[in-house]
């Protein structure tokens, strides 16, 4: 199904805008939504570039300016600064006009970095609108080529957030990379891979992709989103697993990381978090331990060495649960950036301003850190109490640009 969409597109000879929409019956007579790209350089780029893997070197990180304007974290933006990285990227809105040698925003960064701020860089987005905190969903991957040389793979992102959207487009024109469209919706949250062109999401892709949010979105069941990601992301083989449970985002990071070309580590929900809940609540907190006990066996069946990780118990709300995680970390230039769960950012999640488990959190810390370093990883703490409860936390906010090879 998918060569036949993309051979009608090259026949037709369509360069498909973002702002262009086919309304079609058949889905083999569907354009696609190539974001200022077109099928050909797509297929052009067909086994020539893979997707890179997270804990290969890399030249920068992107994040969002919001980041540190509304969340104030600096200490997470030094800490990528000092991670061995060239650029730290911020994406800034159309409208900012300020910088960063003298903006009052970036004064507690300066203070931070002294002469290394020179390394923090603003990618100014190219279209209006407000920008997310969340780099990983909408900023592109990074890919490289036979050459060892580093693009960009443009995946689609929520078209209402289209200032978001933009961005890898926006890096194209301002740093001079190549970029390759490719019309699946899929957030960077939910993927992850090897060199050697191994690519695990979970079915939140499938979910994304099986209506039209446009009228030029390709309607796509598992097999086609797997040929396009061995098309346009190298990916030899795709995994899709079930998504978490009771979990909005849907996401693979919420719970699982490659930390090498072997080895995996799978989120476990021990007996000991389990037997906090009562009710319906610890119904739930058994339905997810299963659900990561199995997904562990699914990727140890895979053929890689799982390392299970203690997390701690999620909240369950009337409005939105909220889910800590310790896989929800950055792996750069063999230093880990971690989140740390200390108080909570809403009463809802905590009693008397707690967490319900804090007598095992700094147990389970000292774990992680054993298995991160373990793996040859620095460890570097960042709170991130004000992430986790709306959705996220470090590796949501981040993103990898790899280093040419």
């Amino acid at each position: 199904m998918l060569y036949k969409s993309l051979a009608a597109s090259v026949a037709l000879g369509l360069s498909v805008l973002t702002s262009c929409g086919y309304q079609e019956d058949s889905k083999s007579a569907l354009q696609g939504h190539y974001e200022d790209g077109t099928a050909s350089k797509l297929e052009s780029k067909a086994g020539t570039i893979r997707a890179a893997a997270e804990y290969e070197p890399s030249q920068g990180v992107v994040i969002s300016l919001p980041l540190i304007s509304s969340f104030g974290h600096n200490d997470f933006a030094a800490a990528l600064v000092n991670s061995g990285i060239e650029t730290l990227w911020v994406t800034v809105p159309s409208d900012f006009t300020g910088n960063v040698e003298t903006s009052s925003v970036f004064s507690d960064l300066r203070k931070r970095l002294g002469s290394k701020i020179s390394k923090v860089k603003l990618v100014k987005q190219q279209l209006s609108g407000s920008l997310t905190v969340w780099a990983r969903d909408w900023s592109p991957q990074s890919s490289i080529d036979r050459n060892g040389n580093v693009g960009l793979i443009d995946f689609n992102y929520f078209p209402e957030r289209n200032a978001d959207d933009f961005t890898a487009q926006s890096m194209e024109r301002l740093l001079d990379f190549d970029r390759v469209s490719v019309p699946v919706y899929n957030e960077g949250g939910n993927f992850m891979n090897t060199r050697q062109g191994h690519c695990i999401m979970t079915t939140r892709v499938t979910d994304a992709n099986d209506h039209q949010d446009q009228s030029d979105d390709l309607i796509l069941d598992a097999q086609d989103i797997k040929d396009y990601y061995r098309m346009g992301a190298g990916c030899s083989k795709v995994t899709i697993l079930p998504r978490m449970p009771y979990e909005g985002t849907g996401h693979i990071d919420m719970w699982a990381k490659f930390l090498n070309d072997d080895t995996v580590i799978v989120s476990d929900l021990r007996d000991e978090e389990v037997d906090l809940y009562l009710g319906r609540d610890r119904s739930r907190a058994q339905t997810l331990q299963d659900y990561f006990n199995a997904r562990a066996l699914d990727i140890s069946k895979l053929g890689y060495k799982v390392i299970r990780l203690p997390i701690p118990g999620p909240a369950f709300a009337e409005e939105k649960n909220m889910f800590r995680s310790y896989s929800n970390s950055i792996t750069v230039n063999n230093q880990v950036i971690i989140p740390r769960y200390e108080y909570p950012a809403n009463d809802i999640f905590g009693i008397d301003g707690r967490y319900m488990d804090e007598h095992l959190l700094g147990k389970y810390e000292d774990e992680v850190q054993a298995i991160y370093e373990s793996q040859g990883f620095a460890v570097t703490w960042i709170t991130a109490d004000d992430l986790i409860a709306i959705g996220g936390a470090v590796h949501c906010t981040t993103m990898q640009i790899a280093s040419p090879q």
